[in-house]
């Protein structure tokens, strides 16, 4: 399961920030992408969204060049698209920069609002699902928007908790425990990719781990006079 990567080539030889980053970054390749996100043509979008993740793959200077163009709200707008295939595509898109940015796009995403249309895919992927696992012919192509949208979905909601303490409060109170644990059943198994399975049990896990973690914490220690004191022995 790819997370934050944790052998990223670092920013900091970027000595002089977007300016570095703009002279090494061909011009049509930096100014061609984010005008056609917003275009009207369907295939427009995918092809930006798919874009985006091919541009910033191990190529830092770019991202931030990218990143300094509001790419990450560009992309977030995107996942209210009417088309399905530019959902996925966006999601993916966000879901690399996640990874390979780190902490600090995560950041960026978090405080952009992307918990917001994060959060209405889950009921819309629950009921796709739904309908997947009852019907024996549903349609290869949109079991594969509805995984990959899944897959990325799930993703980007682990990278978001790990950035901060507020942004997983905020992920914890989704209470996506319930929704995780549908792509592990018997049903899901058959019929669900094992890369989707993965990342759902993995997730899955480490909240669990957050909560018990939690629980530990909280029986460690006791008010007393309204102030929080080490609960000894």
């Amino acid at each position: 399961m790819r997370r934050h990567n944790p052998v990223r080539v670092p920013d900091s030889h970027l000595q002089h920030g977007l300016a570095t980053a703009a002279a090494s970054t061909p011009s049509a390749k930096r100014d061609a992408v984010l005008p056609v996100i917003e275009k009207a043509n369907v295939q427009e979008r995918i092809w930006a969204c798919a874009a985006v993740s091919n541009l910033i793959q191990n190529d830092s200077g770019t991202r931030r060049l990218l990143q300094g163009k509001n790419v990450v709200g560009a992309l977030i707008a995107r996942l209210g698209d009417e088309s399905d295939e530019v959902v996925v595509e966006a999601a993916g898109a966000l879901r690399n920069l996640c990874i390979d940015g780190g902490y600090e796009i995560c950041a960026e995403m978090f405080n952009k609002g992307i918990l917001q249309p994060l959060s209405a895919f889950v009921p819309k992927i629950s009921n796709s699902l739904s309908v997947l696992f009852n019907d024996a012919k549903a349609n290869i192509e949109a079991t594969r928007l509805v995984c990959s949208l899944a897959e990325n979905t799930i993703t980007l909601f682990w990278c978001l908790s790990e950035t901060s303490n507020k942004a997983l409060n905020a992920v914890n109170q989704l209470h996506l425990i319930p929704f995780l644990i549908a792509f592990l059943d018997v049903q899901a198994r058959e019929r669900l990719p094992l890369t989707t399975q993965i990342a759902a049990g993995e997730y899955d896990e480490i909240i669990c781990a957050e909560i018990h973690v939690n629980r530990f914490i909280s029986a460690m220690f006791i008010r007393i006079d309204g102030r929080e004191r080490y609960r000894c022995g």
